[in-house]
Formats: structure tokens, sequence, C-alpha cells
């Protein structure tokens, strides 16, 4: 996929998110989340010549994570995004993962501090 084809898809990914949880729908909302901030991590770890293609969006996310040159925020933010939830299938109330993925994402976009 192009690079300007795959914004496109982050930017649809994040839609969905906001608008699953406007719906009540949050297990969406997150799943939408992790697939945009993926997505962008496949990007860089593509222009960063680190991932092999087959990767999925969230084992590109793991990758990521082993990336050294990330700031401790942005680690962070990615930790927060491969997290599991709990048998309830919740995550602790003070994290938003549109909000960890729309950073992360911000961070890894070309002419940024990531790339």
């Amino acid at each position: 996929m192009k690079p300007a084809e795959t914004q496109i898809q982050i930017q649809g990914e994040l839609l969905l998110a906001k608008q699953s949880r406007k719906e009540g729908n949050e297990g969406r909302a997150r799943v939408c989340a992790r697939r945009a901030a993926g997505t962008a991590a496949q990007l860089f770890l593509d222009r960063q010549q680190k991932i092999i293609k087959a990767e999925n969006s969230f084992q590109s996310l793991k990758t990521l994570k082993d990336t050294e040159e990330l700031p401790d925020r942005v680690q962070l933010a990615v930790s927060r995004l491969i997290q599991r939830v709990n048998e309830d299938h919740q995550l602790p109330a003070e994290i938003d993962l549109i909000q960890e993925a729309r950073l992360v994402i911000q961070f890894l976009e070309p002419g940024n501090s990531g790339s």
C-alpha cells in the first residue's frame, strides 16, 4: 500500500474508533485505535527498513515498542496500545487508546521526530 493510501486508512480507523465510542462500543473503539496506530507503525518501520512485510498492525506495535529511539511518552503510549484488557474486557479508566494512538501516529508522521 502506498503511503498516501495508508494515511487515509489510518485516519479512517481513527474516525471509526471515535464513532464506535460515541455508539458505546468501547471494544471496537480500542480495536480501531490499535489498528490505526499499528498501521502507522508498519509504515514507519517500513521506512526504517525494520519490518517484515507480513507483520500485522498489532505485531508492528510490538516491534515498534522495542525501538530504542522512542521518547518515553511515546513508549508509554505504545505499551498501553498493546496492553491486554482484564477479564471484564476493560482497561484502566485513565487509559484512552484513541488519544494514545493519535500521539503515536503524530510522532511517527514523516517530518516529525519519528522519521
